[in-house]
């Protein structure tokens, strides 16, 4: 058996720009009145973020947040376009708070995955360790809660319930066990190729497609088309040797003591990979792989491929303000081309200037990408404005699988809060030691 488990570059310097004061001046003074909502102020060292003062909202006292928290807290689901995706606002909400969060969802959330490999044979072309790395990314379907920690070494060892540790290695509450034992034959190259023979019989002999009348309706026609697109699969060169697809969904699962009553449920699937049609490696008629791979429980803070989740991130509200009305073909550009989805067309009243058919009104806020197109129009630049709310959070959560994404929010919280309970502990224990300082690492004092 076989078992396996940035670039740096020199600043650059800046270059002189007298030869080119001119054009420089004039993208200068565009820039400038850029910077009069808040944008970007260029100047020769480079570019510089410019907040205006009347635009920054006014920060709050601890006190004053806390009240506010307490008393106006929203928690709201805005959308959920697949079972793996969410999106929900918080309000009001720090935005240290949401990126704890974050950070937490892709580092300190448990899940399982493959993590050693026990290889008896392998005379495929790719390499044990490739095949050993590919494994590893394979999402498994386990509840890492159902599992304990692998330890390596025994003795010594507290586990969370203050017991200690009697026996350390793989065993049926820390491993998950998977074998893949796959060969390409002969007789399966043979059998591939007269499959494809009959099926190349098969599409010659319905070559012509019925004429479809126009009193047909659309279904028919989408049929007809469905039809014709399944009668002229991929035709592989003849010459071309036959290769067989390993994929996940070879990888079979043997359950170890009493794991099949303890971990599967009947409500949910079977310990497993997610996806059954990752590509593993490729054989040829002669080739085969035998191994068997040890699943455990991780945090993405020790390897990526523990993490539950393909994004974890956030943003702020936008807060899109008209300072003054546009009207009728530069509405319809403002709402069509530069934010498309945030505006919509209203019709003018009596109180808008005479001659004047339509007028664009804020709709959706939600929908804007701070991409601030308008700001090529001058008109435009000055009749919209658009910022962010400081504590109005829109966070997206996008899992991989193993749990759905109201499951890792709420696991999420709670480490939050197990995080912070350790903290005042840790305070409270201070303070009755006689609130002696001692310094840290960081040069701070505890």
């Amino acid at each position: 058996f076989r078992t396996t488990t940035a670039n740096s570059r020199e600043g650059l310097k800046p270059k002189t720009l007298a030869s080119s004061s001119r054009p420089l001046n004039r993208f200068l003074h565009h820039n400038r009145s850029m910077g009069k909502q808040g944008f970007l102020n260029v100047t020769e060292s480079g570019s510089q973020v410019k907040h205006d003062p009347h635009f920054v909202q006014p920060a709050l006292s601890a006190q004053k947040f806390n009240d506010k928290f307490e008393r106006e807290f929203q928690f709201n689901v805005l959308e959920q376009p697949t079972p793996n995706e969410l999106i929900v606002e918080m309000y009001p909400m720090d935005v240290s708070f949401a990126n704890a969060l974050r950070r937490i969802l892709l580092a300190e959330i448990p899940t399982v995955a493959i993590e050693k490999v026990y290889i008896a044979d392998n005379t495929s072309i790719i390499h044990d360790e490739v095949l050993a790395h590919r494994l590893g990314l394979v999402p498994i379907m386990a509840d890492a809660r159902m599992m304990d920690d692998y330890r390596e070494f025994p003795g010594g060892m507290i586990n969370d319930l203050g017991e200690e540790e009697e026996e350390a290695g793989a065993n049926d509450q820390n491993t998950l066990v998977f074998r893949l034992d796959v060969k390409c034959t002969h007789a399966e190259a043979r059998e591939a190729a007269a499959a494809q023979k009959r099926q190349e019989r098969k599409n010659t002999e319905s070559d012509t497609i019925d004429l479809v009348s126009e009193e047909d309706n659309i279904g028919d026609l989408e049929e007809v088309a469905q039809d014709a697109a399944s009668r002229q699969p991929y035709k592989y060169p003849k010459d071309r040797p036959y290769t067989k697809n390993i994929t996940s969904g070879d990888l079979e699962w043997i359950p170890q003591g009493d794991q099949e009553e303890r971990l599967v449920d009947d409500d949910e699937s079977d310990i497993g990979p997610i996806y059954n049609d990752i590509l593993l490696a490729k054989l040829r008629p002669g080739q085969c792989i035998q191994l068997e791979a040890h699943a455990f429980r991780g945090k993405g803070s020790d390897h990526a491929k523990y993490s539950p989740v393909c994004t974890a991130s956030y943003r702020l509200m936008p807060n899109v303000q008209i300072l003054k009305d546009v009207y009728d073909d530069l509405a319809e550009e403002l709402v069509h081309v530069y934010e498309p989805g945030v505006f919509e067309l209203v019709p003018t009243t009596s109180k808008d200037p005479p001659g004047t058919r339509q007028k664009a009104k804020v709709k959706n806020p939600y929908a804007c990408t701070m991409s601030r197109n308008f700001m090529r129009d001058e008109t435009l630049a000055e009749s919209i404005r658009i910022t962010r709310i400081s504590d109005h959070i829109l966070f997206s959560i996008e899992s991989v699988g193993q749990h759905p994404p109201e499951v890792l929010l709420a696991e999420a919280l709670l480490a939050l809060q197990m995080k912070t309970i350790r903290i005042m502990d840790k305070v409270d224990d201070r303070v009755k030691q006689g609130g002696r300082a001692t310094s840290t690492p960081f040069g701070q004092n505890v």
